[in-house]
């Protein structure tokens, strides 16, 4: 084992489990099929040749757009260079994990829960991957957490450090503005925390933290904040209790029947959804310990920090909601709502109360974080993401139409408005079939135009229109749903060219 400057030797069990979430999400990178949030970035952003990418758009998540041009245009157009601005968030993103787990305990099991919850959560893992700026965002605001930390353990310049994590956080907002509270709260509350240097000047810590961020917030971002149109934030929630729900549901999503045998599956299916709420309640217990032992606890700083920004944060959207109707975090923009949430039992976790109850709920937390890092592990998945299930064969879906184009001359096909961005995409990168864009894509049960020999439908709800047309389905994957069916005719015609 190699040591650090601190003393603490880097364990294997750590590396390894963080080179092999990186493995997988470099493997999902490649396997996986695009899909439409992804595949409408690519179409808007990539392939158009006016300058887009400062478009002022919530779709438009600018750092992770000016990367996903760069890198198609050095290397060329496929899933994994679309997806590689994520990829390189996510190596950024494990990386900041692993040392942060490392500066908040010492005990390589907590260690090891930790890491594997931030990183291997459904929930997380599946943004890691998909070609959005939720990866980018996620790294940034965890490598100014751990900048922070790290000065406050190792000490250094603490112009530099303010000046790099105002950096990392500025990097964040200009990644995903669903970040931008999250982001300034978190800055305050470490602005506040490195004010307690007695050594500093505060006037000189506040323009390292504020200075170095607006630069380089101004350079990516600015044109596009100062012509911010009214009416783009339409994805949300109606309540907190909502956000909650969302996020719970994409942190149990689907343990892996390949991974898990069947009555282990059945063991996993049920028994998760006791974990979350067996997590708060020892962390309220521990809580309640460390306010009682206040004057002998040390090291919760973090945890308040992680509390006191997830408090903020959430508090400024409900304001923002009640005021001016802007909908509360829902899903994936309540992304860091899961880094605050493992931080602040982690950090709970590893402080040392010499009291009975102070050890039996330390322990008690680690188990509870291991366990959910076993679940994590056994909900790993290699094909699809949650919220974009219905395109997991996307790949397929064009193969099929790409080989009716060749062989029958097929040019005009109507989509679902599920299929339509993707297979746009695919045309896009393939380059080598004569099918035309896809333009509007009917969005109602059983509703398609007239006249097309090839049609991209959802079965299960559009089964009834392939009968009534009387079509032959040459394509069913009964997994997302997704169907080819064309006018028997077609195999009947002669390619209209080699």
């Amino acid at each position: 084992m190699s040591t650090d400057r601190t003393g603490h030797k880097h364990s294997p069990l750590l590396i390894s489990t963080s080179a092999c979430a990186f493995l997988w999400i470099g493997a999902r990178a490649c396997v996986q099929s695009m899909t439409i949030d992804e595949s409408d970035t690519f179409l808007a952003y990539v392939v158009r040749a006016n300058l887009a990418d400062w478009e002022a758009s919530s779709n438009n998540h600018v750092l992770n757009s000016l990367l996903m041009r760069l890198f198609v245009a050095v290397f060329g157009a496929s899933p994994f260079t679309i997806r590689l601005p994520a990829v390189i968030g996510a190596a950024a993103y494990i990386t900041a994990v692993y040392f942060l787990v490392r500066l908040i305990t010492p005990k390589l099991l907590l260690q090891w829960s930790l890491l594997v919850c931030l990183v291997a959560n459904p929930f997380v893992m599946d943004y890691l991957v998909a070609a959005r700026g939720y990866s980018l965002a996620m790294a940034f605001l965890t490598c100014a957490i751990t900048l922070a930390v790290r000065h406050k353990q190792r000490g250094g310049s603490l112009y530099k450090a303010a000046a790099l994590i105002s950096i990392c956080a500025a990097l964040s907002v200009c990644a995903n503005f669903s970040f931008a509270i999250a982001d300034v709260a978190t800055g305050l509350l470490i602005l506040i925390w490195m004010w307690g240097d007695a050594a500093a000047s505060r006037v000189k810590t506040l323009a390292a933290l504020v200075l170095p961020g607006l630069a380089v917030g101004y350079f990516f971002i600015g044109p596009t904040l100062l012509a911010w149109p009214k009416g783009q934030f339409t994805w949300g929630a109606q309540s907190l209790l909502d956000t909650g729900r969302s996020l719970l549901a994409a942190s149990l999503y689907e343990p892996n029947p390949y991974l898990l045998n069947p009555r282990l599956h059945h063991y996993f299916v049920h028994f998760g959804t006791f974990l979350y709420p067996l997590l708060g309640a020892f962390f309220l217990w521990r809580a309640v310990l460390l306010y009682r032992a206040r004057p002998t606890a040390s090291g919760a700083t973090l945890a308040l920090i992680a509390g006191a920004a997830l408090t903020i944060t959430l508090g400024c959207h409900q304001l923002l909601f009640w005021f001016y109707g802007i909908l509360l975090p829902l899903d994936r923009t309540g992304l860091y709502i899961a880094l605050f949430v493992f931080l602040m039992a982690g950090a709970a976790a590893s402080i040392p109360l010499d009291s009975f109850q102070g050890r039996i709920t330390a322990r008690a937390m680690t188990g509870v974080l291991a366990l959910i890092a076993c679940y994590s592990i056994g909900c790993l998945r290699l094909t699809y993401f949650k919220e974009w299930k219905y395109d997991a064969d996307m790949k397929k879906v064009y193969s099929v139409l790409a080989y009716y184009n060749r062989t029958y001359g097929l040019t005009d096909v109507s989509v679902n408005w599920r299929y339509v961005a993707a297979i746009n995409a695919y045309r896009e990168i393939s380059g080598h079939e004569t099918l035309h864009q896809i333009g509007g894509a009917p969005n109602k049960v059983n509703e398609y135009p007239a006249g097309y020999q090839a049609y991209v439908i959802f079965y299960p709800w559009d089964w009834g229109f392939t009968k009534r047309e009387g079509l032959k389905l040459v394509y069913h994957d009964t997994f997302t749903g997704n169907a080819v069916a064309i006018r028997p005719d077609l195999e009947s015609q002669p390619c209209a060219h080699p």
